[in-house]
């Protein structure tokens, strides 16, 4: 493989499976901090281009400026109208070529601003990440789903 700024030979990034779950980790860890801090930029960098989002409730996102138009309107309503705190915990990282998927469980609760009891909600996630070099790894995919018992599980506000 040749340099193309230098023209000089090089040999592709090598890299662990212990390097790239660690990457992988990395990523979930932006994210979770991207969306407890309302900073729909931060979340974008994590995207491809051709990222779909698959949330509860609404119609799929599919490309990079949608996933972002969208979050952006989550996250604007949901900073507005409620204390929340998201946390994403990794059940199985898979790493297969350039290829990679993160599958977990996660949970917030949200308190309404305006005053009220919180509500715990809990669910499972699976993204699909993809890596071009030399490029990191990004999320392609991002699927989460609510559990069903979320209605019934009122929560004690953490502070």
């Amino acid at each position: 493989m040749r340099d193309s700024r230098t023209g000089e030979l090089t040999s592709p990034r090598m890299t662990t499976a212990y390097d790239d779950v660690g990457e992988v980790t990395a990523i979930r860890q932006a994210l979770e901090a991207a969306e407890n801090a309302g900073d729909a930029d931060a979340l974008a960098a994590l995207l491809t281009e051709d990222a779909v989002l698959m949330v509860p409730d609404f119609p799929a996102q599919e490309g990079k400026a949608a996933c972002i138009r969208f979050v952006r309107g989550i996250m604007s309503w949901l900073l507005t109208e409620f204390v929340r705190r998201v946390t994403y915990v990794s059940a199985e990282v898979l790493v297969i070529g350039d290829v990679a998927f993160d599958r977990g469980t996660f949970s917030f609760d949200v308190t309404p601003k305006g005053g009220g009891e919180a509500t715990r909600v809990t669910g499972k996630y699976f993204w699909l990440l993809r890596r071009t070099q030399p490029e990191p790894w990004r999320i392609a995919r991002l699927i989460v789903s609510r559990n069903e018992d979320n209605e019934r599980e009122p929560s004690t506000p953490t502070r």
